[in-house]
């Protein structure tokens, strides 16, 4: 009877060692999806860390000028019809060559740097003319800035290879003598902008040249550079487009709701080399991820160890607090240095907490072994995300990889555990 009763309780004792693993398990799931929450505040720190940037460069929008779109200039001469009422009489635009030469530089504003530029730009060409003789006619010349906040100098005007003359306004009137087919134009002028440029195409023949002291382009707009070259010292890009590819009909509404056809244009981009806010919040999506594979590394632990070393769940919300705590200063400390060197950073700090929490606390000094290892298992992991940081392209077939690979060493540290308690 006696044999009977001790065989029980042994078999009652293994049952709710079983059933103590499966609690644990459990906890540390609801742990990992209770640490959302402060996850989701990360998350809403990033974006109005992000608005604030963006006043910033709002701010400096207000005192220096924005983003700066180019269009092409326009001729025209204006006559009455039979009722006296004024007409406008448009030369086309023929031949067409824009070139910008931009000069930029940073621009702070708090602690956020903003690229802003300076440009020469030149306008030059000829419009065709098939009103015959045009000497009693004023002749206007009218150039398309977006924001002419920017203007740094008075535009200046040479039509028809008259003397060059500088105009008050955009547009610039003048008597020319001519019954010529073709009507000459040059254009110069310098404008401010900030964080990128358009030039409109519009001519039958239309060639633009941007050239800048920016490392970072990006080529934008309707139509790819024809040729294009970047490097350290800066960017020089150029794009032909006859009239034919221009026969596409983009509309836009404009401010009044209607439909307009909107110009082709070549674009450049002056890009920051890293975004650390969007850097962060790509980073914070794996943030779940670290903390379930951090439990996971305890849990190991407990279930393998030979002590039977226990982690308290409150130990498991400290050692997610100190996970977490990652990303915000990963925000904040990048905000002042590079991000790379802010991720590296951050990653060393939470480290060392970790192993010395780790060492000092739950082992008791008694496994550097674990510890040091834990920890060499965070740094691993945060190797890897930054790894998939850095590979936009193909992140999702390194991330499946890297998951596989995860998955089968749980399965293979996990592979003398007795579940049930049972003996064989």
């Amino acid at each position: 009877m006696e044999e009977r009763l001790e065989k029980e309780l042994e078999y009652q004792a293994k049952q709710n060692k079983a059933d103590s693993k499966m609690k644990k398990l459990l906890t540390i799931i609801g742990t990992s999806l209770l640490l959302l929450i402060p996850i989701a505040f990360m998350y809403g720190i990033i974006t109005d860390r992000t608005n604030y940037r963006n006043e910033a460069v709002q701010k400096v929008t207000q005192s220096w000028a924005g983003n700066q779109s180019i269009g092409t200039p326009t001729m025209s001469f204006t006559t009455q019809n039979a009722k006296k009422e004024e007409v406008v009489n448009n030369l086309e635009l023929n031949m067409y060559l824009a070139k910008v030469i931009i000069k930029t530089e940073i621009r702070k504003k708090g602690i956020f740097k903003v690229p802003v530029y300076t440009a020469q730009v030149t306008q030059m060409g000829n419009f065709n003319n098939k009103y015959g003789d045009l000497s009693s006619k004023q002749i206007t010349t009218k150039i398309q800035v977006s924001d002419t906040r920017g203007f740094v100098k008075e535009p200046r005007f040479k039509i028809n290879n008259a003397p060059e003359a500088r105009a008050h306004d955009v547009t610039y009137t003048t008597n020319i003598k001519t019954n010529d087919k073709s009507i000459p134009f040059e254009i110069n002028y310098e404008i401010r902008g900030l964080n990128s440029i358009d030039v409109a195409f519009g001519g039958y023949c239309n060639k633009v040249y941007i050239e800048g002291n920016w490392k970072d382009p990006e080529f934008k707009g309707d139509y790819l550079p024809t040729k294009r070259a970047v490097s350290l010292k800066g960017f020089n890009a150029i794009w032909s487009v006859p009239k034919i590819a221009l026969n596409q009909q983009n509309l836009v509404k404009d401010a009044y709701g209607n439909e307009v056809e909107a110009p082709s244009v070549a674009s450049v981009s002056l890009l920051v080399p890293v975004d650390n806010y969007s850097m962060a919040e790509r980073s914070l999506k794996y943030g779940f991820l670290l903390l379930m594979l951090t439990f996971m590394g305890y849990f190991i632990y407990e279930v393998t160890s030979k002590e039977n070393k226990k982690v308290h769940p409150v130990q498991y919300c400290l050692l997610g607090a100190a996970i977490l705590i990652f990303y915000l200063l990963l925000v904040s400390i990048s905000e002042l240095i590079a991000f790379n060197l802010a991720y590296l950073i951050s990653a060393l700090m939470v480290m060392s907490l970790i192993f010395g929490y780790t060492y000092f606390v739950i082992t008791k000094k008694q496994g550097f072994g674990f510890s040091a290892g834990i920890t060499s298992l965070i740094g691993l992991l945060y190797a890897y995300f930054y790894v998939l940081l850095r590979l936009q392209d193909i992140a999702l077939l390194a991330g499946s990889i890297g998951l596989f690979a995860i998955i089968a060493a749980i399965m293979y540290l996990t592979r003398n555990v007795n579940w049930y308690n049972e003996n064989n």
